[in-house]
């Protein structure tokens, strides 16, 4: 059999120079019958590929890289079963605002509602894609290509960020392109800027103010000296958001990183008179965790998003402004009055240290514990999902810079995210410690992921905390006098797996013992995974 011929310059291998072109460093897939064509170009690109074990955790990775690097995380899939197991990771991505760019390929009847039997075949890909995205765009024509790439990274650089789609039809990937797609560079759409007018209302306001408050979310992520700055001008204290964990140092006077869902949090909002919110939802996961609508705003409320669609959500804004944290924030410090005393360091600290009075002692027993690792491993990268330290340290607990504190147990609220995410963040993290704290539930969701790991070689430090079982479900049940049905389970020896995939592995139950092997492990540039008995550390003072 004779192999069939291949024109010299196809669209797969045009896909991958218009990737370069955007500065993409890495993809995570995995490669299929549907998508090899897009793999034709890679090999001799300067774009690394990533294979996780599962599609899920493609997404995830992606979504863990783009946290940290501040650039899109991109996916190779396949259509049907590749698209449909990546489309958890879109969610999640989407509800925290994440720039990812997942590429699919598509049947050649494209989204025909007739199903023809073809393998891997999805009646119609698009219209699952459109709910999980920004926009979802089928490339038809060779032609198109660079606009839909080039629509991609402009919704990145202009808009409220999140997943695009683009499908290619299998077909389409192996036919001839011309060479002038290679050479079209990149042209970025501008973020939104802010209005003179709607500046200067801002500032009025705020001078007139005697207790300013500024309530700080994922938005600002690129906005932290500028945030910085803006706080200590008008001497305000600022809260920050799970999202916005270390955009002030946990060292920094005006720093307050408590969940509002605290009652001390909401009385110290309640007793400011103007209250700033910059690039946040005010959604429930970060201020009304008990779902019980009792977080509201009694002073004036100024709120500025780069999605306009946001300055009213949730809560009614007196003064709605649309543009982008960085720009904003800098245009408002330049004409807000300096030098007024509001108290604000004292104001900080008050809230703060009321709000760990709320605190139960195991939560106060798990910060002690992510304290000892933020201080003695400096630089650390912590990364999430649903467990118990990462519950505690949503309530009450700070980084050192931004992007140091990012996890899947609010919003989309997904399991399984930590090891991949965590993975996915040391390929950006330039030499960074990353730490990943995952329960024994969701370490069973991405156990395979272990290799995907160990194929990077990266040294990430993985936690496994273990309860046996789902325990803040059951503690839910348990709460509504609810049989605790499907909560407890078989638990593996993790160590063992861990060493079996080749990755150091030990049980530890002291905080500094902790602390030392992730630092040594780090220091050696290799993975280790660390079981942590909870009911045993619990014990240990």
């Amino acid at each position: 059999m004779t192999k069939n011929t291949k024109p010299d310059l196809t669209v797969g291998v045009a896909l991958i120079t218009l990737l370069e072109h955007y500065d993409v460093e890495h993809v995570f897939g995995i490669p299929g019958v549907h998508t090899i064509e897009l793999y034709r170009g890679l090999a001799a690109s300067s774009i690394q590929h990533h294979t996780p074990r599962h599609e899920q955790s493609a997404g995830f990775m992606a979504d863990g890289y783009a946290r940290v690097s501040q650039k899109p995380g991109v996916c190779f899939v396949i259509t049907g079963p590749g698209f449909t197991n990546i489309a958890t990771a879109m969610g999640q991505a989407l509800a925290d605002s994440i720039p990812m760019l997942v590429i699919s390929s598509v049947n050649n009847t494209l989204n025909s509602a007739q199903a023809r039997g073809k393998l891997h075949e999805m009646p119609n890909q698009l219209a699952l894609s459109k709910e999980l995205t920004r926009f979802s765009h089928t490339v038809k024509t060779a032609e198109e290509l660079p606009e839909a790439i080039a629509r991609a990274f402009g919704v990145f650089s202009s808009g409220r960020p999140g997943p695009v789609h683009l499908q290619l039809p299998v077909s389409l990937l192996g036919s001839a392109a011309d060479q002038t797609l290679t050479q079209l560079h990149r042209s970025l759409s501008q973020a939104p800027t802010a209005s003179t007018h709607s500046i200067a209302q801002a500032a009025a306001m705020i001078n007139r103010s005697k207790k300013p408050f500024i309530l700080a979310g994922g938005g600002c992520r690129a906005a932290s000296a500028e945030l910085q700055t803006l706080a200590q001008k008008i001497d305000a204290p600022v809260h920050l958001t799970i999202n916005a964990r270390g955009l002030l140092s946990h060292q920094h006077k005006l720093a307050v990183p408590a969940t509002c869902t605290l009652e001390s949090m909401r009385t110290s909002v309640n007793e400011s008179d103007v209250v700033v919110a910059l690039g946040t939802e005010l959604a429930a996961t970060d201020y009304d965790q008990l779902t019980n609508n009792s977080f509201h705003i009694t002073g004036k409320l100024i709120r500025c998003d780069i999605d306009p669609l946001q300055l009213n959500n949730n809560l009614m804004a007196d003064l709605g402004i649309t543009g982008d944290a960085a720009t904003t924030v800098s245009a408002l410090t330049e004409v807000v009055d300096e030098g007024v005393d509001r108290h604000g360091a004292s104001r900080s600290k008050n809230a703060m240290n009321t709000a760990y009075t709320e605190l139960s002692e195991e939560m106060k027993r798990h910060i002690t514990l992510l304290e000892t690792l933020r201080d003695n491993v400096p630089g650390t990268v912590f990364v999430g999902d649903s467990t118990q330290l990462i519950y505690s340290g949503n309530m009450i607990f700070n980084t050192e810079k931004p992007q140091q504190w990012f996890n899947s147990s609010t919003g989309f609220g997904t399991l399984g995210y930590a090891l991949p995410a965590a993975t996915g963040a040391a390929l950006a993290a330039r030499g960074d410690p990353v730490v990943c704290l995952i329960g024994d539930g969701g370490m069973q969701f991405v156990l395979g992921e272990l290799g995907a790991l160990k194929d990077t070689g990266l040294p990430v430090a993985i936690i496994v905390w273990c309860n046996g079982g789902y325990r803040e479900i059951k503690t839910s049940m348990e709460n509504a006098d609810v049989s605790t049905v499907g909560v407890e389970f078989a638990v593996p020896d993790f160590v063992a797996v861990a060493k079996a995939y080749g990755i150091k592995a030990v049980r530890l139950t002291n905080d500094q013992a902790i602390s030392d092997a992730i630092s040594k492990a780090h220091t050696d540039g290799e993975a280790i995974l660390i079981e942590v008995d909870e009911r045993t550390i619990m014990e240990i003072d």
